[in-house]
């Protein structure tokens, strides 16, 4: 099954009895599914019937010569969208003092998706919650709260905390800081901080910060490390002095702020700070000595799970039958119809994979077929620019000039290209690098292309197309005479400015579209009212960011270039691909 969540947490020898602390917690989390939940029995490996859907499978290992203690709890649910199994794992070895070991794994195995089911949402499980809440979790050396805690700066020892937990090289989970905004209190921002990442409990620490604690923050960490105010700095184990914040994901508050009413903020944002958190978390690996210990659960785990049912209390048997033969029967009969459905929900999930996979590989073949002819461009643009760099150089030493032709060309001042959308927004939204753009994007329109496996091609497209938008504009700023259109620009490929392929623009959408009301009211969007009266335009001009089908991302824009004009490109729109057929 693969992993969709992970929690490691380490609890000091001095926190009390550790396995009936969990013990407790469990009972309690399983009582909530009901009576039978509340009957489980963790003091003795065994297997126990949840209901006819689910089970509680426990593994149980006491060695009191040693004061080795090892409890793992494991439930397996079926449910509509697919099976899923969260096992809590507890490890008491003197070996490993002076800690004791808690984790929680949940995996899943999904049904096949059909076309209008959503995906998988993943939430961490409760059990979760209730093991911080009631343990002296630890990541690493520092505590590992389970809801977001308040720094501030006139507590030194609180600022000092926090800065040693993001320095800790023993941290395993992510640490997200913020500052409150300043039309927030921290304790409202704290609040609407933990609604929004109740999806990473358990797989990071929060920190909400007012303005001096930021200040002192930002003094003893590296420059590029700051913690800014409504917005939010993702610190993923491993921080080093001369971290430059490229490995430490920033939401920047500009993007945050389009996203938040006051101290309100939209459901995207926690979605996307959870991805990078849950990526981390999923990457851990457990210590070696743990390692063992989790092979020889997860061999006892799977033997129950192999195992009948225990029969029902309430098993009624037929006057003069044998019980015994009779809840044989019974459960020999409700094996053989599981299996059964099972090799029937198999045979169709492989046939609608194999239909996926016939049809990702035509697309993919097509899709190469297009990346070979870039790179062939590509490749003689390059060996081009070489040749004439080789030229240039033997025409200075030629001339005389020996320090300039054997003097290194100077670093590429541009910045370096965003590898996920977060990044890609931020670029956006720093207000540098595209000075004759102007954006009037949803940023959770935007939000919709991250967690897919094509992520880093449609960001980087993306980022190709508004280079070359702004390079466009900035072109006919310096030739005010040539008036050229983007598709002339792009053929004619001028020295000096950025393009893409001229295969990724449309330069207008089709008749179909532009004369249905419904259809070309969805490329209608935003602008300033210098730009045009009520301030919203059609935009039918797009770049294509792939061609594969499905959520095939599309850029829209508005050049607004020439005499008397903004002389800006506004780009409206970035996202899945707009409707083209109209549905009732």
């Amino acid at each position: 099954m693969p992993l969709v969540y992970r929690t490691l947490v380490s609890v000091p020898e001095n926190g009390g009895d550790l396995v009936p602390a969990v013990s407790a917690v469990l009972s309690r989390w399983l009582s909530k599914r009901g009576n039978s939940g509340a009957r489980v029995d963790f003091s003795s490996s065994g297997r126990h019937e949840l209901s006819n859907r689910s089970c509680a499978l426990v593994v149980r290992h006491d060695n009191t010569e040693e004061g080795l203690s090892f409890l793992r709890l494991t439930t397996e649910s079926e449910k509509p969208d697919g099976v899923w199994r969260t096992s809590v794992t507890v490890v008491v070895d003197p070996e490993l003092s002076p800690w004791r070991y808690v984790w929680l794994d949940m995996a899943v195995e999904p049904v096949p998706l059909l076309p209008e089911q959503p995906k998988v949402d993943v939430m961490p499980p409760e059990a979760a919650r209730m093991l911080l809440d009631a343990l002296p979790a630890h990541d690493g050396g520092h505590p590992l709260p389970s809801g977001p805690r308040i720094v501030r700066g006139r507590d030194d020892a609180l600022v000092d905390a926090l800065v040693a937990t993001v320095r800790d090289p023993g941290r395993r989970l992510a640490v997200l800081a913020t500052g409150a905004p300043k039309d927030v209190t921290v304790a409202d921002w704290r609040g609407a901080m933990a609604a929004a990442l109740s999806r990473c409990t358990g797989m990071c620490a929060v920190y909400v910060l007012d303005a001096a604690a930021r200040g002192k923050v930002a003094e003893r960490l590296p420059p590029g490390l700051d913690v800014p105010a409504g917005g939010v700095r993702t610190f993923l184990p491993g921080v080093e002095d001369e971290d430059d914040g490229s490995r430490h994901p920033r939401m920047n508050p500009s993007t945050l702020d389009t996203a938040r009413e006051g101290e309100h903020i939209r459901n995207w944002v926690g979605a996307a700070l959870s991805r990078r958190v849950r990526d981390n978390a999923l990457a851990i690996r457990l210590p070696e000595p743990l390692q063992a210990v989790d092979a020889l659960l997860s061999e006892e785990t799977e033997d129950l799970l192999a195992s009948a049912p225990p029969p029902s209390r309430d098993t009624p048997v037929a006057p003069g039958a044998d019980p015994a033969a009779e809840i044989a029967a019974a459960q020999e009969r409700e094996a053989l119809e599981l299996q059964i459905r099972r090799l029937r929900e198999e045979v169709t999930r492989l046939g609608s994979q194999v239909k996926e996979l016939s049809e990702e590989r035509q697309e993919l073949l097509a899709e190469t077929a297009d990346l070979t002819e870039e790179l062939g461009a590509t490749r003689e643009q390059l060996n081009s620019a070489r040749y004439e760099a080789r030229w240039l150089r033997g025409q200075a030493r030629d001339a005389g000039l020996f320090r300039l032709a054997a003097a290194p060309a100077p670093t590429d001042p541009r910045r370096r290209p965003p590898q996920d959308v977060p990044e890609l927004l931020e670029h956006i939204t720093d207000g540098t690098g595209l000075p004759y753009l102007y954006f009037t994007i949803d940023a959770q329109e935007v939000y919709e292309l991250s967690e897919s496996r094509k992520e880093s091609l449609w960001v980087t497209r993306a980022w190709e197309a508004l280079l070359a938008l702004n390079d466009y504009a900035r072109y006919q700023f310096d030739h005010p005479d040539r008036g050229l259109g983007f598709h002339s620009y792009l053929r004619e490929n001028p020295d000096g400015y950025r393009v893409i392929p001229i295969k990724r623009l449309a330069s207008q959408e089709s008749d179909h579209v532009r004369n249905r009301g419904k259809l070309s009211e969805k490329r209608v969007f935003r602008v300033p009212e210098e730009v045009a009266p009520g301030g919203r335009v059609p935009m039918y001009a797009h770049i294509k960011l792939d061609i594969e089908y499905g959520i095939c991302p599309r850029l829209y824009f508005y050049p607004h270039l020439g005499p008397g004009t903004t002389n800006r490109v506004y780009v409206g729109y970035l996202g899945r691909h707009l409707p083209v057929q109209q549905t009732n």
